[in-house]
């Protein structure tokens, strides 16, 4: 498998993460009273990571490659 082939599986299977995180953080985030937080309300920040490095490599690719391609010719 290319690495960009896995990296754009990655990253489809990350915004599904991410996704599914999403409910239950709000769910912990607004049932909490008193103004103490749960610790899963944090719980999207890791997918979330993997969506920018990975969201930015497959943006950037593009452009390195043309960059590439018209420095060789």
């Amino acid at each position: 498998m290319a690495p960009h082939t896995f990296l754009r599986r990655a990253h489809r299977v990350i915004a599904i993460l991410f996704l599914l995180s999403i409910p239950p953080a709000g769910y912990f985030s607004f049932s909490t009273t008193g103004g103490e937080v749960s610790s899963v309300v944090y719980l999207p920040l890791f997918p979330l990571l993997g969506l920018i490095l990975t969201g930015g490599y497959l943006l950037i690719d593009p452009w390195i490659k043309r960059f590439q391609e018209r420095r060789i010719t």
